[in-house]
Order: structure tokens, then C-alpha cells, then sequence
């Protein structure tokens, strides 16, 4: 490392004195002194950056950490940086992108970046667990017309309830069972409507994720 000027050194001196875990301190200190640390050295400048990405990420911060997410994973590939306290720093920033875009909901830009981790490694569970998880909450329309169904049957079963409680009894003895029976169907039916519904969806995005995988892993053989 080249040795420092008095200033920019103490600057990262007092950098690398914040407690790691201290998020929301790295936080401050980066925003306060950004133009300072952009003057330091490559290493000692990407070590900062990246403890402060980090610290935004863990802080929830999820909109100012896909930014320097996306500045870091450039740094990355340009300078080649493999790997960072023993683990892929290319494939953990990734991830945390993935997370950050589900965090806000952008659901198709985390779905995207999940399949990118796949294809590196159709192995990992973590990214195969998480854009099941991803595709899950990407409701098709054949769902919303399940849900949709359900919602009316069972409004129904409720509406025929009402009927049986306030008139039926009263006044229709004799129609008092096929009532009965009348709400239990419908109210079953209504019921159906969403568990077959759900259990399909989540079983057709499990599928969805192994099948992607496996083309993964058949192209990586070939190739």
C-alpha cells in the first residue's frame, strides 16, 4: 500500500476504529466523509465502500443499497475480484441485489438475479429456495380467478346461512337440512377453491425452479 497523506489516512484510521457491527455508525461516517474516501487508495476506497454497502444492506436500506450494489459488482468485474474474507464476493453481492429488489417488492428484478445464480451454480440452494419464494409471490391470473371463486363461494355459503338462521328455521322446518347441507357444500367448495388453487401454484413454481436448474446443469455438462 502507498503510504497515506496525515489526512487521509486518520480518515481511514478512524474508518477501520468503527465497530463492525456498528451499521448504522459506518453509515453516517461514509456519507459524512464520501469525498474523502473516494480520494483514498483503490483498497483502502473499496474496503470502505463495501463495509458501507454492507452496512446499508443490514440497515434495510434497500433502495441506496441496490445502487451501490450495482457500483460495487462493476468494481468487481473490472478489477477481477474474486473472492473477499473467504468467500465469492461477486456471488454474495448477488444475492443481497436479489434481496433487496424482493425487500422493495420488485419482484421481476429479484426473479432475474436469482436465475443469474442459478445459471453459475444450478446447486445453490439458496437462490433455487429463494425464486421459488420470489415466483410464488408473482400471482398469475388463473390464481386470482381461484381466489376470486373462493371469495364468492364462501360469500355465498354465507349469504345461504343467513337465510337458514332468520327464515328457514323460522318459518321452513322441513327445508332446515337441505339448507344445511346446501351451505356445507358450498362452503367446501369454496374452500376447495383455494387450497387446490394455492397447492397447484406452489407446486407448479417448485417445478418451475427444478426444471430451470436442470436445463442449467445439462448446459454446463455439454458445454
Amino acid at each position: 500500500m502507498n503510504f497515506l497523506p496525515a489526512n487521509r489516512l486518520r480518515l481511514y484510521r478512524d474508518f477501520k476504529a468503527l465497530d463492525s457491527n456498528d451499521f448504522h455508525g459506518i453509515v453516517r461516517y461514509f456519507e459524512q466523509h464520501e469525498d474523502g474516501i473516494r480520494a483514498l487508495d483503490f483498497d483502502e476506497c473499496f474496503e470502505c465502500t463495501l463495509a458501507y454497502t454492507n452496512a446499508l444492506y443490514a440497515t434495510g436500506q434497500h433502495g441506496k443499497h441496490l445502487v451501490m450494489c450495482s457500483h460495487l459488482l462493476e468494481i468487481i468485474i473490472m478489477h477481477n475480484i474474486e473472492s473477499r474474507g473467504g468467500e465469492n464476493l461477486y456471488e454474495r453481492m448477488l444475492h443481497r441485489k436479489a434481496s433487496s429488489h424482493y425487500q422493495l417488492h420488485e419482484l421481476e428484478q429479484a426473479e432475474h438475479v436469482w436465475r443469474e445464480l442459478i445459471k453459475i451454480d444450478p446447486t445453490d440452494r439458496i437462490a433455487r429456495r429463494f425464486l421459488e419464494k420470489c415466483l410464488l409471490q408473482q400471482t398469475p391470473g388463473w390464481l386470482m380467478k381461484t381466489r376470486a371463486a373462493g371469495v364468492a363461494l364462501s360469500l355465498l355459503a354465507a349469504i345461504v346461512i343467513a337465510v337458514e338462521l332468520l327464515i328457514v328455521k323460522s318459518f321452513f322446518e322441513d327445508w332446515l337440512f337441505a339448507f344445511q347441507i346446501g351451505h356445507n357444500v358450498v362452503l367446501g367448495v369454496g374452500v376447495g377453491f383455494f387450497a387446490i388453487g394455492e397447492s397447484w401454484h406452489a407446486w407448479r413454481c417448485r417445478r418451475s425452479v427444478l426444471r430451470f436448474a436442470d436445463r442449467v446443469k445439462r448446459r454446463k455438462i455439454t458445454t
